[in-house]
């Protein structure tokens, strides 16, 4: 009887200790956007590289940036990766936030990562052709996409004409969506949906014919940013070292791994990333083979000048309400 009133007690210990020990670990609470950025974090969770550092990482998936950005304020998430634009746009909404780094995604020889698109039977061939038609024009509402496209078309329209009329979503998988149905006669959309679209089968259909307009490899390379809110990191310095620990781990398998071996693992990864509730069974290999495997840079600092650039383009357009200063916005102190 004795002995088992030892065991129990020692089990009952040990129990208490795992519960204090999960106690005192927090969970980082992730939203992640359909973007190629997000990779080597859904990749991490994936390949249990989080666990591996002994920390608590939920993914939640949200694919509108103003749900997004909403939770963000609210506390229901620690960090999200958005673009330069929205994370201004979310210090002008009062959010204490901090960028501690710089994505940076570099396509494969002859790939892209974001492209002015149309389908085909708009028959627009160029982008001179689009601006001869005026028709609209689909990007996410505030977002470095918008950024681009005003590049793009600046110079392009006379001073006092009416165009271009964008039309705004703030979810990309919506504008995604809107586009593969060809009810839109151009857009702004990222990798991997120009490759989905140009090659997905529908039922009894057949793929749309995707026309390139531009691929902006005239602009200079745009990141995303690892924004945490300030406060969690302050809270939840060792944390936020174990999340970068694993993140590195990733970027750096995924580099290193063949591509097959990649794919094979990635459809559990990408389709809940970026195609809520699709069926693995209706990506057919045409799909997988178009799709380009980027490689990714280690987590690096957001350029000063790249961060003024958009801030006062932001500022023209009446996106900016304030103009955060970067050196109190810009955190680099868990990069290697």
């Amino acid at each position: 009887m004795s002995r088992i009133r030892k065991a129990f007690f020692f089990c009952l210990i040990l129990s208490f200790a795992f519960l204090v020990s999960a106690q005192n670990t927090p969970r980082l609470r992730v939203s992640l956007p359909p973007v190629l950025a997000s990779l080597p974090i859904a990749f991490a969770e994936e390949w249990g590289l989080f666990d591996e550092q002994g920390i608590d990482v939920e993914i939640i998936g949200l694919t509108d940036n103003q749900l997004r950005s909403a939770a963000l304020a609210t506390g229901d998430l620690d960090l999200v990766i958005e673009d330069v634009t929205q994370f201004i746009v979310d210090l002008s909404g009062g959010q204490q936030l901090l960028a501690t780094s710089a994505a940076y995604v570099r396509p494969q020889t002859a790939s892209m990562d974001v492209a002015l698109v149309s389908p085909g039977s708009y028959r627009l061939k160029t982008l001179e052709d689009l601006i001869e038609a005026k028709y609209l024009i689909g990007t996410l509402f505030r977002s470095d996409h918008e950024y681009l496209l005003d590049q793009l078309l600046s110079g392009q329209v006379e001073d006092g004409e009416d165009w271009p009329p964008y039309s705004y979503a703030t979810d990309v998988l919506f504008l995604a969506t809107w586009f593969g149905a060809q009810a839109m006669p151009a857009a702004v959309l990222p990798e991997p949906y120009v490759s989905y679209i140009a090659t997905y089968v529908p039922p009894g259909g057949r793929p749309i014919e995707v026309v390139t307009l531009s691929d902006f490899s005239d602009f200079e390379t745009l990141p995303d940013l690892i924004v945490l809110r300030a406060d969690y990191v302050e809270r939840n310095p060792e944390t936020v070292v174990a999340f970068y620990a694993a993140y590195a781990d990733a970027i750096e398998r995924i580099n290193s791994t063949p591509r097959e071996e990649l794919i094979e693992t990635g459809l559990d990864v990408v389709l809940p990333l970026f195609f809520q509730g699709a069926n693995p069974e209706t990506i057919g290999q045409d799909v997988l083979d178009a799709i380009s495997i980027p490689s990714f840079d280690p987590p690096t600092q957001l350029p000063r000048e790249l961060y003024e650039k958009i801030l006062e383009w932001m500022d023209g357009k009446g996106y900016a309400f304030v103009r955060p200063s970067y050196d109190e916005v810009v955190d680099g102190q868990f990069l290697p």
